[in-house]
């Protein structure tokens, strides 16, 4: 999914610098003077990462100074590692999206990490997640740090017999690629079969990119409201096997009735 990339990344802890070569506008925060101005500067479409132990502490205590209307429109916070459980609740009110870390938590590289962020359809790549085994679920994050959870059972044996092995979970090829052990799966696949907006925005752009004969005739088809039996002398049958791509486009007599049915001119059929 093409969504815009944050507007302002506020790092607290290492990384910021990796995080400049690709593009983003983003800061290190550290103290706590750096840490107010950067509250002040902050928008919904930022996104604040804690890359130490405690900063998530720090950026709670300071932004519960903030008036209430400000607390609402600091942006997303991924951190790095768990942060006590008391201040869960508070900043999941806070920050929009919130995705806090247990200790199996694992992430791309910085570099990595930058590039999906500055990417276009961060929204389809996973930057990091963890695996519960007594669960059987994997949990994974995205670039625009949405969550999906999804079962264990979904990473079925490879032809070549590798098994997936959730301890050994990794993330590779700048967010396309999760690794469980020496299994892989690719994010597109996961994203195809257990998010159904992906699927349908995957589906349509195949219909798009689709422009046989068969492909054409059918959407027109459907634009007009026609059965495949709606065809005269041409039967249900021709027509399904047309849109299949099982025979070769029409012509003469036949294309004649099927674009006389559908009120266009024969040729302009291929340009639906």
């Amino acid at each position: 999914m093409k969504t815009r990339a944050p507007d302002r990344l506020f790092v607290l802890g290492p990384g910021v610098k990796r995080l400049l070569r690709f593009g983003l506008r983003a800061s290190e925060v550290h103290g706590r003077r750096s840490l107010v101005q950067a509250l002040g500067e902050a928008s919904p479409s930022a996104i604040w990462m804690a890359t130490k132990r405690g900063a998530a502490d720090e950026l709670l205590h300071q932004a519960m100074q903030l008036p209430a209307r400000r607390r609402i429109r600091l942006g997303g916070l991924l951190t790095f590692d768990s942060p006590r459980p008391e201040s869960i609740q508070p900043l999941d009110d806070i920050f929009e999206p919130f995705v806090w870390s247990p200790e199996a938590f694992c992430h791309l590289p910085i570099d990595e990490l930058a590039e999906v962020l500055a990417d276009e359809r961060r929204g389809d790549l996973f930057i990091g997640g963890y695996a519960d085994p007594e669960n059987q679920t994997l949990t994974l994050v995205r670039g625009d740090l949405r969550r999906l959870s999804v079962p264990l059972s979904m990473f079925p044996p490879s032809g070549t017999g590798d098994c997936p092995d959730p301890s050994r979970l990794a993330f590779t090829d700048c967010g396309n690629t999760v690794r469980l052990g020496d299994y892989e799966a690719a994010a597109d696949a996961i994203l195809y079969e257990a998010d159904p907006d992906f699927r349908s925005r995957l589906l349509a752009k195949k219909r798009a990119e689709d422009k046989t004969f068969g492909a054409c005739l059918r959407r027109l088809r459907v634009l007009r409201r026609l059965r495949q039996g709606d065809f005269g002398q041409v039967s249900a049958k021709t027509i399904a096997r047309i849109e299949r791509g099982e025979t070769e486009a029409p012509h003469g007599q036949t294309l004649r009735v099927i674009a006389e049915c559908l009120e266009v001119e024969p040729e302009e059929i291929v340009s639906y």
